[in-house]
């Protein structure tokens, strides 16, 4: 395996010379102390490095930031449910930007 890029948080990504094939690279997450692979996509590797990270970050959160974005979703769907007429609304507006390739913001 060959380094690719710099490490974070005790995480880096590298060059997995096993997964890759010709061209194709193929990437996995190493811990830099052990150099043990975290995570190597389910044995197929990433096919970028911003991707491995993307998906280690993605992993490796914090419990009390899953609560706290759970929390955030069963706010807005309460919301949605507590307004029907609102939401009614806002997806007409949606569904007629979409059919006149106006962006929906």
């Amino acid at each position: 395996m060959t380094v690719e890029n710099g490490s974070a948080a005790g995480v880096k990504v590298v060059i997995s010379t096993a997964l890759s094939r010709g061209r194709d690279l193929r990437y996995v997450v190493v811990d830099v102390t052990t150099g043990e692979i975290i995570d190597d996509a389910q044995g197929y590797g990433y096919k970028s490095a911003q991707n491995a990270y993307r998906a280690h970050s993605y992993k490796s959160v914090p419990p009390e930031k899953n609560k706290q974005r759970d929390a955030a979703k069963r706010k807005v769907k309460d919301w949605c449910a507590a307004h029907p007429a609102f939401m009614a609304d806002a997806e007409k507006m949606a569904f007629c930007a979409v059919k006149d390739g106006a962006p929906l913001t």
